[in-house]
């Protein structure tokens, strides 16, 4: 026992900086706002002028898209080969999309699309659940703390990566052009260096998280309650609360403690949860991308720009843990809920933000940023307390099928929307998509 004690001390702590450290290194997709400017800049000016923001951002899409489509995947080879080389050949993927931009960004934007988005897609999908699922195994008894803490490293991640990209290709502060792309060929004639520079950097970072991250061992014949915990509300108590005894069905009714793959797409929960996910996560991709291209309309400084996306990194991470917490004092049906309101009223007075300037920019990116950030807490920690932990990892890939969805679309309503109603008719779009989600709150079932 005091082995095990004393493990818990060691071990546990460990695989929280190990996801931390994993989560760092995939939060660069948050930085995709600001490396767009400089991508889209040389590939408009160096290789095809059909090239513009408008249709850059599939790249962004197909990446969350790809981690949508193939996380389900990650969950079910965790199962098989162990959390540790699952997280070690996603990151591998991931690492290696980002370093063969370095050739593909002077090809097509295609093949752009093949290695920063789809490669590095896949990548996240293997690594991004495990480690979760490996840090509330650790601590049951502070699930979206712990969560809350992991993916707050991959809020954090643009924060180092914004600054690394900005440092390297623009040390000038040099601004675009009036139609908002860079010619200046000291910033050009770096960006397909910068691939690789980001790339080892990351994956120096990923593969010390591999080697920390571990799942608890337990002795046998002894119950897994302290680690693998379920807590599917969606099942029935041996012993129920008398307080809910007019609602627990008969015996021959109960849902499983822990939910299969093939039995959570037979649940209607699991589909509030998933459009909950598709509405948010449209917002979330839309602002990850067009905040700095919005700013541009009317802030002349691209140092202060990437500064600004630099510190919305620290409010993404920031936010995570302070929703997580939320949760754990109150209800996901409760903190969700006060999230997509905010979230709508900040995406619908964002244009006004125009006439606020530099300041006002600032702050509603900010809150924008700490704001959704939550919804990547929620979910997670909500899957595993209404599913189960058993296959968490697989039934979380499931929701995040959602983004297979959203990323396409996101792009879709961009490229038909932006030159046509500009950035404030994109803007209450959105607004009006999380409204959506908004209603979907008031579908999830009590005690969530």
């Amino acid at each position: 026992m005091a082995c095990i004690k004393l493990s818990r001390k060691i071990t546990g702590p460990a695989t929280v900086i190990g996801g931390i450290l994993i989560h760092l290194t995939l939060g660069n997709l948050y930085s995709f706002g600001n490396m767009m400017t400089y991508m889209v800049s040389y590939m408009h000016g160096r290789v095809d002028h059909s090239i513009d923001y408008g249709n850059f951002i599939w790249v962004n899409s197909i990446t969350t898209a790809a981690q949508g489509l193939f996380m389900v995947f990650g969950g079910l080879l965790e199962k098989r080969i162990g959390p540790k080389l699952t997280c070690f050949i996603g990151c591998t993927l991931v690492s290696a999309g980002i370093m063969l931009t370095y050739y593909t960004i002077n090809v097509s934007l295609f093949t752009v699309v093949l290695t920063y988005g789809l490669l590095s897609g896949l990548g996240m999908a293997l690594s991004y659940v495990t480690p979760l699922a490996c840090g509330m195994q650790w601590y049951p008894e502070q699930k979206g703390l712990i969560n809350g803490l992991i993916v707050a490293g991959f809020g954090l991640g643009a924060l180092g990566s914004t600054n690394l990209q900005t440092l390297y290709l623009n040390p000038h502060n040099t601004s675009p052009e009036s139609n908002g792309y860079f010619v200046d060929p000291g910033i050009l004639d770096k960006v397909p260096s910068v691939f690789i520079v980001l790339g080892l950097t990351f994956l120096a970072m990923q593969y010390i998280g591999c080697l920390l991250i571990r799942r608890p061992v337990v002795a046998e014949g002894q119950e897994n309650r302290h680690w693998q915990e379920s807590e599917s509300l969606l099942h029935v108590d041996e012993e129920p609360d008398e307080r809910l005894s007019v609602q627990v069905p008969p015996p021959c009714t109960t849902i499983p403690t822990d939910l299969r793959p093939v039995q959570l797409i037979k649940n209607k929960t699991f589909y509030i949860f998933w459009f909950i996910y598709l509405f948010n996560t449209i917002a979330v991709g839309y602002i990850n991308a067009m905040y700095k291209s919005f700013g541009q309309t009317f802030i002349n400084n691209d140092h202060l720009l990437a500064q600004i996306g630099s510190f919305a990194a620290v409010f993404n991470a920031v936010g995570r843990i302070a929703w997580g917490r939320l949760m754990d004092k109150t209800s996901f049906q409760v903190a969700m809920r006060i999230l997509t309101i905010t979230l709508m009223l900040l995406f619908a007075t964002l244009p006004l933000t125009q006439q606020m300037g530099k300041a006002g920019f600032a702050v509603w990116v900010w809150l924008i940023f700490f704001t959704f950030s939550g919804t990547f807490v929620l979910m997670p920690t909500v899957v595993e307390k209404a599913f189960g932990a058993q296959h968490y990892s697989a039934n979380y890939g499931l929701l995040f099928t959602s983004q297979t969805v959203s990323g396409p679309l996101m792009a879709a309503v961009n490229q038909l929307m932006l030159n046509a109603v500009g950035y404030t008719g994109c803007f209450l779009t959105i607004s009006g998509i999380i409204s959506l989600s908004v209603g979907m709150t008031f579908l999830v079932p009590s005690g969530l």
